[in-house]
C-alpha cells in the first residue's frame, strides 16, 4: 500500500510538480497543496494499516446466515443484524461497528493498490508519451479513471461479500452440524 501510494504521488509530482493541472478531488475541490495532500496521504495509510489488521488478523462475531439468505439479507446481517435492513446501510452507520472496520480492510486497501498502480502508471505514461498525453486530453481519460476506480471498488466490494458469506454459509452449516452430532 505505501509503495503504491508512493509511486502515484511521487509520479504526480514529477508531473504537475505546482499540481495546476491535477485532477485529484484534494487538489481540485478543497485546493490542497503538497502539504495537505501528503498529511492526508500518511493518515490515510495509517487507519488504513489499522483496518488491514483488523480484516487479518482479528475475527468477528459470528454471524449465522444460511444458503436461504441472498447476498443483500447476507450484507443486511453482516452490519445490522437484520436481514431486511440493508438499505439502512446509505443513511445509517452499521450497528455492528466492527463489520465496518473489518470490511473497509479487506476492500480499501486492495482497490487503494490497484487504483494507485492505474493511476501512477498513466502519470508516467504522461511524463514519457507523447501520444499517450494528446490522448489523454482528446479523450478525457480522467473521466474514464474515475469510472474505472469505481469499478473497481464496487468489483473487490462484491467480491469481499460473496466471499465472506460462502464462509459465513459454511460456518453456519459445521457449527450446526457438530451441534446436531453432540446430541
Amino acid at each position: 500500500m505505501v509503495i503504491s501510494r508512493f509511486y502515484d504521488v511521487f509520479t504526480t509530482y514529477k508531473y504537475i510538480p505546482d499540481l495546476k493541472r491535477e485532477t485529484n478531488l484534494m487538489v481540485s475541490v478543497f485546493n490542497f497543496g503538497w502539504t495537505g495532500i501528503l498529511t492526508i496521504q500518511i493518515l490515510a495509510l495509517c487507519l488504513l494499516t489499522y483496518t488491514a489488521y483488523i480484516y487479518c488478523f482479528k475475527t468477528i462475531e459470528t454471524i449465522k446466515v444460511d444458503e436461504k439468505n441472498n447476498l443483500r439479507e447476507f450484507i443486511s446481517i453482516f452490519h445490522f443484524n437484520n436481514p431486511n435492513d440493508f438499505f439502512k446501510l446509505f443513511y445509517k452507520l452499521p450497528s455492528n461497528k466492527h463489520s465496518l472496520v473489518y470490511s473497509i480492510g479487506a476492500i480499501v486497501p486492495k482497490a487503494l493498490i490497484i487504483i494507485s498502480l492505474t493511476v501512477g502508471t498513466s502519470t508516467t505514461m504522461l511524463i514519457f508519451n507523447d501520444s499517450y498525453r494528446k490522448m489523454y486530453r482528446e479523450f478525457k481519460i480522467p473521466k474514464f479513471l474515475y469510472l474505472t476506480i469505481i469499478a473497481i471498488i464496487v468489483f473487490l466490494t462484491l467480491d469481499f461479500y460473496k466471499r465472506e458469506r460462502k464462509k459465513r454459509i459454511k460456518n453456519t452449516a459445521a457449527n450446526n452440524g457438530y451441534k446436531q452430532a453432540g446430541r
